[in-house]
């Protein structure tokens, strides 16, 4: 079911705008985190006085993780973007029904329906696997 019969032309222009939004936010902020943990790797590795459990070395750890988690995001969202161009955005990978607008404003990088996403908290809750590919 493509995007465009689920979406109105104007849904659709907000949601792409918040996406490139989050998509600048999250890219500054991986390229701020890698540059942060690159310095205080630098400034670990000139050091003889620091040890492997420095802060300074916990500081750099910490940024690449936040960078990752930046870029993890950046990469949501130009997915999200491509549905949009090939028109599956806003479909549910796991029943291929309409996402609502409300959760795509909420989660715009969402790839699932609400009932789908809570069925797949709920078969882990009860110790069965999540289902295929339902992470948002």
């Amino acid at each position: 079911m493509p995007s465009h019969r689920i979406l109105s032309q104007q849904s659709r222009d907000l949601l792409i705008h918040s996406l490139e939004e989050r998509r600048r936010t999250a890219f500054d902020l991986a390229e701020a985190f890698f540059s942060e943990a690159r310095d205080a790797h630098a400034t670990a590795d000139n050091s003889d006085r620091l040890d492997s459990v420095s802060p300074i070395g916990t500081a750099s750890e910490e940024s690449f993780a936040l960078a990752a988690g930046a870029h993890e995001t950046v990469r949501e969202v130009d997915r999200a973007l491509s549905r949009i161009a090939d028109g599956t955005y806003g479909v549910c990978e796991a029943c291929d029904g309409a996402i609502p607008y409300r959760r795509l404003k909420a989660l715009p990088a969402t790839t699932v329906c609400f009932n789908c996403k809570t069925r797949s908290y709920r078969r882990r809750a009860v110790g069965m696997p999540a289902m295929e590919g339902i992470l948002t």
